[in-house]
């Protein structure tokens, strides 16, 4: 599964730079951005059939790959 959650950040952020190191501030590195955020919100919902609502995605909370992933593996145990 994390193969399939770092296809979706690599294909949202035009980057791959982050697969050297999953602990990565993407958005402090500049692989994400507000926008870039929010399409990988949606691209992730899709990919995975969950909800992920933005309220609910405290950017310090999945700032690098390793943590979205456990974000979803979190909401796919729900």
């Amino acid at each position: 599964m994390d193969k399939r959650v770092y296809d979706v950040i690599e294909r949202v952020s035009g980057s791959d730079e982050f697969l050297s190191d999953i602990e990565m501030d993407l958005f402090e590195e500049g692989i994400l951005d507000s926008m870039r955020a929010i399409m990988l919100i949606v691209e992730l919902e899709n990919e995975f059939d969950v909800s992920l609502p933005p309220s609910e995605m405290d950017r310090d909370e999945w700032n690098t790959a390793s943590k979205i992933v456990k974000r979803i593996e979190e909401k796919l145990n729900d």
